[in-house]
């Protein structure tokens, strides 16, 4: 059988599907009934505390002309731009975003690519991945979100490679339970380190070089499904 290994695109697949229920999560959580109700109860106890503190303060207001302003860096973040060094350390490319949904509640989703190839038929590696965590903070004062997070994640893709041994393609699908902590920079930025472990779901064909009749033959397919580590990052983060 004559088979294109960089085409990995011969059918559809899981990771694909995958993606586009993670996509449409994305879009329905901020408008989580719960979430909402948290984030609007949030902000009314800021709101009470504010006029609190305007109260007793009023006298200091009048006699100072000039009010202190508050510290770019104690806003709390709505967005945030994200970039896996591990992933980039390895020449795949990575870039995410964070959006903070409420209090203690935060999504996160990246995505990468990656291409090594030293002979097109021998040695060479490619894959694609994205995927998204939605994480819960054990320490978040006034929606900072700071230190500890623990979530849950899923990310698919699919990868081709000759690198490593006789050419492997497939697709795989991870979910699993993810630990965090959020190391805090000066000027918003901020070091994310974290680790997930769950299932992972594999399927891929094997193929190999046939020099004699110069074409790439299929030699077995296999599907594999067992535990292992779903996620590990250690990302920069960009606060906005």
């Amino acid at each position: 059988m004559n088979i294109n290994p960089m085409n990995i695109t011969h059918r559809t697949p899981i990771a694909r599907r995958a993606a586009l229920l993670w996509c449409t999560a994305l879009l329905a959580l901020p408008f989580c009934p719960p979430l909402r109700a948290q984030e609007a109860q949030e902000a009314q106890t800021t709101h009470e505390t504010h006029e609190s503190q305007a109260t007793h303060e009023a006298p200091a207001a009048q006699t100072s002309p000039v009010a202190q302003a508050p510290a770019a860096s104690s806003r709390p973040p709505r967005l945030a731009l994200t970039a896996n060094l591990l992933s980039w350390a390895t020449l795949a490319p990575n870039l995410g975003a964070e959006l903070y949904l409420a209090p203690r509640w935060s999504l996160a989703a990246d995505a990468s690519f990656g291409l090594w190839t030293s002979s097109h038929r021998t040695h060479a590696f490619r894959s694609w991945s994205a995927g998204g965590e939605l994480r819960y903070w054990l320490h978040s004062p006034r929606g900072t979100f700071r230190r500890t997070h623990i979530g849950l994640s899923v990310r698919g893709g699919e990868y081709d490679d000759t690198f490593f041994g006789p050419g492997t393609r497939g697709e795989a699908l991870m979910a699993g339970i993810t630990l965090g902590y959020r190391f805090h920079l000066p000027r918003r930025w901020q070091v994310d380190a974290g680790i997930g472990a769950g299932f992972i779901h594999t399927r891929y064909d094997r193929y190999r070089w046939n020099s004699r009749f110069h074409r790439y033959e299929h030699t077995g397919s296999r599907t594999r499904n067992l535990p292992g580590i779903t996620d590990l990052h250690v990302s920069l983060v960009r606060l906005f």
